[in-house]
């Protein structure tokens, strides 16, 4: 009787083990794209944190050092935004790491392009007292 369930037990073990192996191969894999989805996923989403923030800090330095001192003068006139978004657009730059800078180009496209859309946007938040954009891409 020892004998017949030892022969039965290794059979059912040789049968299972390539059962075994595959639903674990299956699950490491699955595992590993899980990671690495969360991994990219939390990578882009340091970017864009990095990328609000540096938009948000250039509107706040262009409207202190430029765009205040013209409003109280009453000077303030269209060639002075676009110039004062151009002053935007660059400290924004500044404030981006190269990673993230590549990160927008890569996934935007005109980085330039993207910058003054975001820095509009935020004008017009922080004007109406809305805050700084999020992760909103």
């Amino acid at each position: 009787m020892n004998e017949f369930l030892t022969t039965l037990l290794q059979a059912v073990l040789v049968a299972a083990v390539p059962v075994c192996a595959a639903f674990l191969g299956k699950g490491f894999k699955a595992l590993a794209n899980y990671l690495g989805q969360k991994s990219e996923s939390d990578t882009v989403k340091m970017y864009m944190e990095a990328i609000a923030d540096a938009v948000a800090t250039a509107v706040t330095y262009t409207s202190q050092v430029y765009v205040d001192k013209l409003k109280e003068t009453g000077q303030f006139t269209k060639e002075n935004q676009r110039e004062a978004l151009g002053i935007a657009v660059a400290q924004a730059k500044n404030l981006l790491t190269a990673e993230a800078a590549a990160f927008l180009e890569s996934a935007y496209g005109d980085l330039n392009e993207y910058l003054q859309s975001r820095i509009e946007a935020e004008v017009r938040n922080q004007k109406m007292g809305v805050g700084t954009l999020t992760l909103s891409a």
